[in-house]
């Protein structure tokens, strides 16, 4: 699943999954309470499956950069920077877990 198309009364809305997720949590709501309303349940379990997939993704980044920084001598720039990659992707990941459990915690409405 590339895009995710909600139609509703009015209209309709096309979010490109991967660009749209993560979103921070007042977007995230305002596509949650769309999604639970107008798409039916295969399109929101299909929709979850892709979403899951991509929060395992950054879990796996999180755990390789943790490696890699915890691999390096303390205090060095390359440390900083593994640090800092994880910390971003530790952010997303989180923001992710957010997303799913809006989604996953409506039901029809």
């Amino acid at each position: 699943m590339e895009h995710l198309r909600i139609e509703y009364g009015t209209g309709y809305m096309e979010l490109n999954i991967e660009a749209f997720f993560p979103c921070k949590m007042p977007a995230a709501r305002k596509a949650a309470r769309l999604i639970n309303s107008y798409c039916s349940d295969e399109t929101r379990a299909e929709l979850l499956s892709e979403l899951r997939e991509m929060a395992d993704g950054y879990k796996a980044l999180c755990g390789m950069y943790r490696e890699i920084e915890e691999a390096l001598p303390a205090d060095t720039p390359e440390r900083r920077h593994w640090r800092a990659q994880f910390n971003k992707t530790e952010v997303l990941r989180k923001r992710m877990e957010g997303n799913i459990r809006l989604i996953s915690g409506g039901g029809k409405g």
